[in-house]
């Protein structure tokens, strides 16, 4: 009896709350060992709802939310119930999907026990995080435009359906040993929107795409950090490696499963530098090259894709790097002669690597005599067709390598007949 009259209170209460919204000043909803149901209704926490378990009285249990409508919180939510806190409406085993809506600023999602969220969304303003434990989603996890900070927990998205992570400009972001976990079923990539608000902000998402439709788990954090703070350090690589990216690294794990996988790393030259590949900590242990290659741009950032990755190696540690090649410099000459005797007639850009090229000449009064983007065009000293005279030029070449070094010059070049 005593159990039925809180369970009737505990709804009483919820009615409350549903009817009078957000009139009421932020609270603290208590469920002490009772059943909330809610078929297709909403309840409205102007505060945080905590789900505990009676201590006081022996033969309570934890409490629990059979729900199907929605929840929204603008405070914490903290389950210490012993069990998920959601579960059906009706009582079977086939799960009722609702969503739950965290819509204050800075909120948590705390307590002693993991929570099984059905769909979990985040709206409002501030940062969403992790304290003290994991959690799960099992259906879909809408970022929408805020911060989910995992720290050193992990959050769960189980569904192993493409869209079952949705976002704006949301990211998901964890520190050590924190990570976003995705369960997959199929050969398609599976977008992990991880990024850091700690230091310098950074969006620098991973796709990951499993080579076969098996059950697979897989966990990504980016870590916004130099590698070298947390154990790898950079300065320790094959010697063909000419740098390993000192501004943040990736950790990606296979949890479970046996899939090979494609894995792709997204990132800004603009404010990260130029990379061609892909870098693992592994053997010595050291930083190698994994042969990776540059892949197509997505997210407003470019990409290095690495495919077929096998996880065999029990490191994390996943960072961009470059390759050295004996590219050299380029080098104009300051002089030459076209008179057509077989020797120094043309004037030309000389180098390796040449990916891509602007090289332009001006006469002393600025006017411009000669441009190509073609590494194999030289000038041949004409202007319109006739001759330049003898006199004093001024060049211009801006050229990117294979190896994405970009390289400036401006110098004066002497026509001598």
């Amino acid at each position: 009896m005593k159990k039925r009259v809180l369970f009737l209170l505990v709804i009483f209460i919820s009615i409350l709350w549903i009817r009078s919204g957000a009139g009421l000043s932020a609270q603290v909803m208590v469920n002490y060992g009772s059943i909330i149901y809610s078929a297709n209704d909403t309840i409205f926490a102007n505060g945080g709802i905590s789900n505990l378990t009676d201590t006081h009285n022996t033969g309570i249990i934890g409490g629990t939310f059979r729900n199907g409508g929605e929840v929204y919180l603008t405070g914490d939510w903290t389950n210490s119930a012993g069990n998920t806190a959601f579960t059906n409406t009706n009582n079977s085993s086939s799960n009722t999907s609702f969503t739950c809506y965290m819509i204050g600023g800075n909120q948590n999602i705390q307590g002693t026990s993991v929570t099984e969220f059905h769909n979990l969304e985040l709206r409002g303003t501030g940062v969403k995080q992790l304290f003290g434990t994991n959690a799960i989603v099992k259906d879909t996890l809408n970022l929408n435009d805020r911060e989910l900070a995992t720290n050193t927990y992990t959050m769960f998205v189980t569904s192993p359906a493409i869209p079952s992570i949705q976002r704006t400009s949301g990211f998901v972001s964890s520190l050590n040993t924190g990570f976003l976990q995705r369960t997959t079923t199929a050969t398609a990539p599976y977008l992990f929107p991880v990024g850091s608000s700690t230091g310098t902000f950074r969006f620098r998402p991973v796709e990951i795409t499993p080579e076969n439709g098996s059950v697979n788990d897989y966990a990504v954090r980016l870590a916004n950090v130099d590698a070298t703070a947390e154990g790898s350090d950079i300065s320790i690589r094959q010697p063909i490696i000419s740098n390993v990216n000192p501004q943040f690294y990736h950790q990606i794990e296979r949890k479970s499963g046996v899939a090979s996988a494609a894995i792709v790393v997204y990132y800004d030259p603009a404010q990260d530098g130029a990379y061609t590949s892909m870098g693992h900590w592994q053997n010595l242990p050291q930083w190698e090259d994994i042969t990776a290659n540059i892949s197509s741009n997505n997210y407003g950032l470019s990409a290095i894709r690495k495919q077929s990755w096998d996880f065999t190696s029990p490191s994390p540690a996943f960072a961009l790097i470059s390759i050295k090649h004996e590219c050299g410099d380029l080098f104009v000459p300051n002089a030459f002669s076209p008179d057509n005797d077989g020797e120094n007639d043309l004037e030309c850009v000389y180098g390796k690597c040449i990916q891509t090229l602007f090289f332009v000449i001006y006469d002393r009064w600025g006017e411009k005599v000669f441009e190509t983007t073609d590494p194999k065009q030289c000038w041949d000293g004409t202007y319109k067709g006739k001759l330049m005279n003898t006199a004093v030029f001024v060049y211009y070449l801006k050229a990117t390598l294979d190896t994405g070094e970009e390289i400036t010059k401006k110098g004066n070049i002497s026509l001598l007949r």
